[in-house]
């Protein structure tokens, strides 16, 4: 999985979950690991994507158009994956 995907991955993940920890069980990988990908994002994107809560993680507006963005991105690779699948008969 490149780091890009794999980023949007977890991304994705903790924005559905609003939880690292949550996020981490459902990935099945260390809410350490996590948090170092989403820290890395928000340095090189100068912004923050989530706002830390007692309660949890809330996607900031740069937060929820990434995820858009990110959720475009993954249909239209898996849509890209099903009409490659289907040329090859």
């Amino acid at each position: 999985m490149s780091p890009f995907s794999r980023f949007a991955h977890y991304f994705i993940a903790v924005a559905r979950c609003g939880s690292l920890r949550r996020a981490a069980e459902q990935l099945h990988i260390s809410a350490s690991a996590i948090n170092r990908q989403i820290l890395q994002a928000e340095e090189a994107f100068g912004t923050p994507l989530f706002e830390r809560l007692p309660e949890g993680l809330r996607m900031t507006t740069a937060g929820e158009l990434l995820y858009d963005n990110l959720l475009r991105w993954q249909r239209s690779f898996a849509r890209r994956g099903r009409n490659s699948m289907s040329c090859r008969g």
